[in-house]
């Protein structure tokens, strides 16, 4: 993959980050980064000027280029931590050589992903546009037959692996959020009309018309924020409610923090979800929080921290942001929430995915 700070390569970078710091041996390799200067050892297939081509002309060279040099890099006794835009080419190589090969479950498996996707946009009275082939899938069960190991950063990606090959460790862990940047107390006091944020895109995938379905019932002077941009067949199905007034279109934006400042709570409906890091952010924030099961990630097994409800049911979603009008609950759920998320710092996180690791090999 790319390596620009951003997407998958920004998650990737802050779990590196803290198994160097735990003291852990480490290197990575990208097809290209436009980072200027990283504190972890990198090899970069196109490096200097050549990152700044566009990528769409070099990603296939840059991968085979990538993949050549790592694999002439491992040694005995190495762990092959590969992502899913490696080839199976490389995950069958590496499994003849013994080399341990663990992966990371960004999202929830393909298979069950579809099926759970295919219902929603069914159920929404849309087409699908998720872009899960069955070729993708299979591609996908067969990594798994050449693999030791899979970090399943949220406990639905667990259940949807346990009937994996057994051959697949499925290792339990998180995401998680930079608790170092600073971050003012927040006030929970009587408010006439709250603000309910969203964070991320605006999609079926997300949840999010069931979120307008239930919004529809919410009374003024209440207002949801979507901060992301909005999948263009729910921008046409709920133009009314988009358009009413009660809901701020914010669109996408590269601080997102300074809008977990402003909001009141924070609102999650996700359908399908690998490890929901806008739940730690918001967390951070002392933002009281309303999650899907998928949206919530590890910060709902610890007690107190938020509202977890299934968002498919209207009435239980609409009775969840209702909960939050009181100021008793919105203090409650969100000082727990932000003493919770210092489990989730990034330096934390990283060490404990490398311990494991270690204590797995």
């Amino acid at each position: 993959m790319a390596c620009d700070g951003v997407g998958p390569s920004f998650t990737c970078l802050n779990i590196l980050r803290g198994a160097v710091r735990a003291g852990y041996d480490v290197e990575l390799f990208v097809n290209r980064r436009r980072l200027m200067w990283l504190d972890i050892p990198t090899r970069t297939a196109f490096p200097g000027p050549l990152s700044w081509l566009p990528y769409k002309f070099i990603e296939a060279k840059a991968t085979r280029i990538s993949e050549k040099t790592f694999m002439a890099a491992v040694q005995p006794g190495d762990i092959a931590y590969l992502w899913p835009a490696v080839s199976l080419e490389m995950h069958k190589a590496l499994h003849e050589r013994r080399v341990p090969v663990v992966l990371e479950g960004i999202n929830t498996r393909m298979a069950s992903a579809k099926k759970i996707l295919d219902e929603a946009y069914h159920a929404a009275g849309l087409l699908p546009s998720h872009g899960i082939t069955e070729e993708r899938i299979a591609e996908e069960e067969e990594k798994y037959k050449y693999s030791s190991a899979i970090f399943a950063p949220n406990r639905n990606v667990e259940l949807a692996l346990e009937d994996a090959p057994e051959n697949l460790k499925i290792l339990p862990a998180s995401y998680g959020v930079n608790t170092k940047i600073p971050v003012p107390d927040r006030s929970y006091d009587d408010k006439e009309g709250l603000t309910f944020m969203f964070c991320g895109y605006a999609c079926v995938r997300k949840g999010v018309h069931l979120l307008l379905d239930a919004w529809r019932h919410m009374p003024p002077p209440h207002k949801l924020q979507l901060v992301g941009n909005v999948e263009p067949a729910l921008a046409e199905k709920y133009k009314d409610v988009l358009e009413s007034g009660r809901v701020e279109l914010v669109g996408f934006v590269k601080d997102v923090h300074q809008w977990f400042k402003k909001a009141d709570v924070f609102i999650f409906p996700s359908l399908e979800e690998g490890g929901p890091q806008v739940t730690y952010e918001a967390a951070l924030h002392g933002l009281p929080i309303i999650a899907s099961p998928m949206g919530a990630g590890r910060l709902s097994e610890l007690p107190d921290t938020m509202i977890v409800v299934e968002p498919r049911d209207s009435d239980a979603l609409f009775e969840a942001m209702q909960q939050m009008l009181w100021t008793s609950t919105r203090a409650r759920f969100g000082q727990n929430a932000k003493k919770e998320a210092r489990y989730f710092d990034w330096d934390s996180v990283g060490a404990r995915r490398a311990a494991a690791l270690f204590e797995q090999f």
